[in-house]
């Protein structure tokens, strides 16, 4: 993940982690995700299969937000507003 012209650009690698976070709601499978020996480490993901989703609406959007906010966490971003800091380390408890 790179900041380009103001913009952050996320390369395959990112998108195949941020995928694999969203689709991992426990510690155990996060951690596993890491893991090169592991059937879900994230770099095995093919960005060109299909998902099929089975949730309702929230719920996809509440697994979206803990994989992008431990995603930037974990990059060593922050989210800043209004001059207010949003403690991206408590991303982790967010995974069951």
């Amino acid at each position: 993940m790179n900041i380009e012209s103001g913009k952050l650009v996320l390369n395959d690698e990112d998108l195949k982690e941020i995928f694999s976070l969203f689709s991992s709601p426990t510690t155990y499978e996060r951690n596993e995700i890491y893991q090169k020996d592991s059937n879900h480490y994230f770099e095995k993901v093919n960005l060109s299969d299909e998902y099929e989703l089975t949730e309702e609406k929230k719920d996809f959007a509440l697994d979206a937000w803990r994989a992008v906010t431990f995603f930037l966490h974990s990059k060593g971003y922050a989210i800043i507003k209004d001059g207010k800091i949003f403690d991206l380390s408590r991303s982790e408890e967010d995974f069951l």
